[in-house]
């Protein structure tokens, strides 16, 4: 087993006393989103008159439809939701987000097992913080979307880049999965549909991808936001449903900005075991507390 490219964990400068180091090590190594650098540089072009198209953010061409709007004013009437709210989402929105996944994935999941958060980003970091330590390598299919190994690091672990180019249809092998494993691996990340490239993998590849993971005991986070922009003849696989056996260490990532043409609400959520779920939960609890109790109820209307 042969690792492929990785990225190591930022190291301080042992010869600078740590009271003059203005940043630490572990938040200067982040880059700033390329993916925001670049819409925020188009937008600025438009609005000079320049004739641009943006190829940064990924954003519908549609606005929030109007009754998912009229809920959230709706929402901002009434009292209840001025005030705090669970730090892991208004219980009637987890529930209605584990009938959304049984109704579009066919997995069945108790709301216990949903977390929801200030958007996918923030769903994939409390993932990888909730079962990385430190060194843990985490297997990353490139292209990737560049919020991944950022995510990863802040998080202790260390992205594996296993390349897949247009000769498979940028689609990575169990092959190539495994050359990529070694000792220190715990989790694939296994995105389909693919940010940036489109590739959406088949039902027999996605499964045997899956079925690669319990074979040798790692863990899976699955990112599905995209899981309705299929066209042609691809179809969508959730990797829980097709390896129920995965299921145990399985963690799946979604959100309501791409479907439901809701980017700037920032509501996703993550989906997993009750425990790490709880641990997710418990940092989310210090880090921002409950998501903006109008955007989870707008959220609500669009699942349901």
């Amino acid at each position: 087993m042969s690792a492929a490219s990785s990225h190591p964990a930022p190291q301080p400068d042992p010869a600078v006393r740590p009271a003059d180091r203005r940043v630490s090590a572990r938040i200067g190594a982040i880059a700033e989103s390329a993916t925001l650098a670049v819409d925020a540089k188009a937008k600025a072009l438009k609005a000079a008159g320049r004739p641009v198209i943006g190829f940064g953010a990924g954003e519908p061409d549609f606005p929030t439809p109007d009754y998912i709007v009229e809920a959230a004013v709706q929402a901002c009437r009434e009292p209840r939701f001025h005030r705090y709210t669970p730090a892991g989402g208004l219980p009637e929105l987890k529930k209605a987000i584990a009938e959304k996944t049984l109704r579009d994935s066919g997995w069945q999941v108790d709301p216990a097992q949903v977390l929801v958060t200030n958007g996918g980003k923030q769903a994939i970091y409390e993932a990888f913080a909730a079962i990385l330590d430190p060194g843990d390598e985490v297997i990353v299919p490139a292209p990737y979307w560049t919020t991944y190994p950022e995510s990863i690091q802040l998080a202790g672990g260390v992205p594996v880049e296993v390349v897949a180019d247009e000769t498979t249809g940028y689609k990575v092998s169990v092959e190539q999965l495994e050359a990529a494993r070694t000792e220190q691996t715990k989790v694939l990340l296994f995105v389909s549909p693919s940010n940036p490239t489109g590739a959406v993998y088949t039902r027999d590849e996605a499964e045997a991808i899956g079925r690669w993971a319990v074979e040798h005991g790692l863990w899976v986070l699955t990112d599905e936001i995209y899981e309705h922009l299929v066209y042609g003849d691809a179809q969508f696989h959730s990797l829980p449903v097709l390896v129920p056996e995965l299921a145990d260490k399985c963690i799946v990532v979604n959100g309501v900005a791409k479907t439901y043409a809701m980017t700037g609400w920032r509501v996703g959520w993550l989906i997993g075991p009750q425990d790490v779920v709880k641990a997710a939960a418990n940092l989310q609890s210090h880090a921002t507390s409950n998501v903006s109790n109008v955007a989870q109820v707008a959220a609500l209307t669009a699942v349901s």
